[in-house]
């Protein structure tokens, strides 16, 4: 992820932050809780749907033997986590990340856009999602952001706010 010029203001510089992570990143974090109120986290591999006005959204494509798809089918809430590489922060304590506070919605194998949207991941994931779109189990999720929270380091925690959570408004304690 390139740095921006100090001179634009405070939110277009995370704004541009913001957008080269959701470019970057190939994978999401998951948080789900299960029906017996434990904890389970998970990863997956996402787009973005960005074929229509909710571009904001992301999509998942995941097995029902995992955890975290047989919570997003029993309740649909989800904390989705975008976060930098180690490998490629400066400080360890201050990785730039977005959460999201979700509702994830199944997407239908009926759905007119289903195949199209598995086209994008192909596309973006490999030849593997060929494989896993003949296997029963999968099922195609979109979630859908609620509330979000952006931080780019030390100091630079932002709320995001608006239809598409890309408004910016520093984060305050308490």
């Amino acid at each position: 992820m390139s740095e921006t010029p100090s001179n634009e203001s405070p939110s277009a510089q995370a704004a541009a932050i913001l957008s080269a992570l959701k470019r970057d990143m190939q994978s999401v974090l998951l948080s789900t809780l299960g029906e017996d109120g434990e904890p389970h986290s998970g990863y997956t591999p996402f787009v973005f749907d960005d074929q229509s006005a909710t571009d904001h959204h992301m999509l998942i494509f995941v097995s029902q033997l995992s955890l975290h798809t047989r919570d997003l089918l029993a309740n649909g809430k989800v904390s989705a986590m975008l976060i930098a590489d180690e490998s490629a922060s400066s400080q360890i304590f201050a990785r730039t990340r977005v959460s999201y506070g979700c509702h994830a919605e199944r997407v239908s194998v009926t759905d007119e856009r289903y195949e199209p949207l598995l086209d994008v991941f192909q596309e973006k994931h490999g030849k593997m999602i060929g494989l896993l779109r003949t296997l029963p189990d999968f099922v195609l999720f979109r979630l859908v952001p609620l509330r979000g929270q952006f931080v780019m380091g030390f100091g630079k925690a932002f709320k995001l706010h608006g239809d598409k959570l890309d408004q910016f408004e520093h984060a305050k304690t308490a």
